[in-house]
């Protein structure tokens, strides 16, 4: 029965596929401070012209919480809570600084807060059907609307072939800010070695874990990452409600160690390179973008507390 809470509450925590050594406990509960440092963004928009200017912390605070519900032998069901709180802080003796969208990052804290459910179906040979949903707020002000919201769900079928290695396959619905994408994905999970575990979840993230001990955890990971808010009032010259959108590719390489058996510690260093990033009217892709944004590529850093099971639950 502990085995299968804690399996609901790393489920909610990652949305991912995981199977993985006894020896890597599952997060229950996270508290984490992410952060990029010093790095320039350019502006380009035809009616409002360029700007540059210099963000001297981009700083993103994040808590979740799993909640388990019900767990019988052949169901699981779970609900996390999510809160995010992002600000930017901008070099406010650049001249730019006077640039309408700057001084709203500058200003203002965004959230992205929200509930979501995780259910679990067994079956006979090793199989399993998850289903993972959800519905937050993505916005600078708590209203909840169709330009403040996203929506989300995704199923997946898997099956283990061996107690080492599991596949996975499914599909992901969005609906976010009036645009819906809708994407397959493909999840492999397998320890190469009583040391080693790989983690692909396709197209999304690569993980490779290297087990030191059962107090230290490395994780080398690649990872597609991105972002939507609301903007309420930004820029004058535009309509009450924007969009502002981030794609990035994160290299990281994690840390995590434990300070007393279910309390855990983590640190994270890596590289943040932009993508993408715009703002648009909601409903609008890139190819509409109102003022095109060039983001100057950072050193990424996340400290981190949280929670795992008890040892004595995997004995």
């Amino acid at each position: 029965m502990y085995k299968n809470l804690f399996i609901v509450l790393v489920l909610l925590a990652t949305a991912q596929l995981c199977c993985g050594q006894s020896t890597y406990r599952p997060k229950i509960a996270e508290f984490g401070i992410e952060t990029l440092r010093n790095y320039d963004v350019k502006s380009n928009s035809e009616s409002l012209g360029n700007d540059s200017n210099e963000v001297d912390e981009d700083r993103l605070i994040k808590a979740k919480l799993g909640i388990p519900v019900l767990i019988k032998d052949d169901r699981l069901f779970g609900l996390q809570l999510k809160y995010y709180q992002h600000q930017f802080e901008f070099d406010e003796e650049d001249q730019a600084a006077n640039n309408d969208l700057f001084q709203h990052l500058n200003s203002r804290s965004f959230t992205s807060a929200g509930i979501r459910f995780f259910y679990q179906q067994n079956f006979r040979d090793n199989q399993q059907f998850r289903i993972i949903g959800g519905a937050e707020l993505q916005s600078d002000v708590f209203q909840w609307n169709r330009n403040t919201t996203k929506h989300f769900i995704s199923g997946t079928y898997s099956w283990k072939p061996s107690e080492t290695t599991e596949f996975g396959a499914g599909v992901v619905v969005n609906h976010v800010m009036g645009i819906t994408a809708v994407y397959p994905l493909f999840l492999v999970n397998k320890d190469i070695s009583p040391r080693w575990n790989m983690n692909l979840t396709l197209p999304k993230s690569v993980s490779m874990r290297y087990n030191l001990n059962d107090r230290n955890f490395l994780i080398a990971t690649s990872e597609l990452r991105g972002w939507r808010y609301n903007l309420t009032e930004a820029v004058p010259t535009y309509q009450r409600n924007l969009m502002l959108r981030r794609v990035d590719l994160q290299f990281s390489l994690s840390w995590e160690h434990e300070i007393h058996d279910w309390l855990w510690f983590g640190l994270d260093v890596g590289y943040n390179k932009n993508l993408q990033y715009f703002v648009a009217n909601p409903g609008d892709r890139a190819r509409n973008a109102l003022i095109d944004l060039r983001s100057q590529d950072a050193a990424y850093t996340k400290l981190s507390l949280f929670i795992v099971p008890p040892r004595k639950f995997f004995k």
